[in-house]
């Protein structure tokens, strides 16, 4: 029909009801927003859609042109090009080397692709600044928008984010090493998720104009990591650390790192395959 010189044409929403926009306000329109009882067809295991959309939160960026076309880009690491390509064998899309960057992008931007994508991540983003971004693309391709689920110990998210913005390390304090893991990121609701199932703490670093970090070190807390590690899928170089995790608390237990120990030895192999893992 047409109002005041504007083609107005109702449409029907997946909850039945109707909602009407002026074909001169499309970029301003509207959309629905459900919860996590909503359903979304998804060709993807819902393990691989967790994970994804953690590395998304994490190192993604999903997109709106000036020209309406949507988007996804991934940017990661030389380390983790296998990572990468991961994703493209389950989407699609292509990998570039950033110009100047020791760093690979990858690209998904074909509408069928980002359809199938939105209904794979949608109730998984959870990211500040990463929910808006799904948002817009969703609008554009008049998908509702879910709101994030309740994350538990067995969401496949906490890996998915770690493998973006997470690290396993040691120090030495106080002549005594201390393995630590940990996930850092901008905003303190970013990183909470993971005190509230994992336990651990958080500190504000001010360095790099500042950001949050959630920390585990006891040994109680990294078991209960480690168990985590065991029973979900990481993919990043950095995660095969995770698989050292017993070893380093055999050799502590010894007290190998000490200088006169009799297994110093195997303690500096043991740090030497530490080390390498991160090359």
């Amino acid at each position: 029909m047409f109002i005041s010189g504007f083609l107005v044409k109702p449409r029907s929403s997946q909850n039945g009801v109707s909602k009407t926009q002026s074909a001169g306000n499309q970029r301003h329109k509207s959309s629905l927003v459900g919860t996590s009882e909503t359903t979304c067809a998804t060709t993807y295991p819902k393990s691989f859609c967790e994970w994804l959309a953690g590395i998304i939160d994490g190192d993604g960026s999903i997109q709106v042109s000036k020209q309406g076309y949507t988007s996804l880009e991934i940017t990661m690491g030389l380390e983790d090009l296998r990572l990468l390509r991961y994703i493209q064998h389950m989407l699609g899309g292509s990998i570039k080397m950033r110009s100047g960057a020791s760093a690979y992008r990858y690209r998904l931007h074909n509408q069928l692709g980002m359809i199938k994508l939105m209904n794979c991540i949608n109730g998984h983003i959870r990211h500040s600044a990463r929910l808006l971004q799904l948002h817009r693309v969703c609008q554009v391709l008049d998908i509702p928008v879910i709101l994030p689920i309740t994350l538990d110990a067995q969401s496949n998210w906490f890996a998915g984010f770690f493998d973006a913005d997470g690290t396993i390390g040691i120090a030495m304090k106080h002549r005594l090493p201390q393995l630590s893991i940990r996930v850092n990121n901008k905003l303190l609701q970013d990183v909470e998720s993971y005190k509230v199932v994992f336990g651990g703490n958080i500190y504000f670093d001010s360095s790099q104009n500042g950001y949050y970090q959630w920390s585990v070190q006891s040994r109680k807390d990294v078991i209960m990591m480690l168990d985590y590690f065991k029973s979900s899928t990481f993919r990043s170089h950095k995660s095969r650390r995770f698989f050292l995790i017993e070893e380093y608390h055999s050799l502590y237990d010894l007290k190998a790192f000490q200088p006169e120990s009799i297994h110093h030895k195997a303690w500096l192999a043991f740090l030497d395959k530490w080390n390498k893992l991160m090359i």
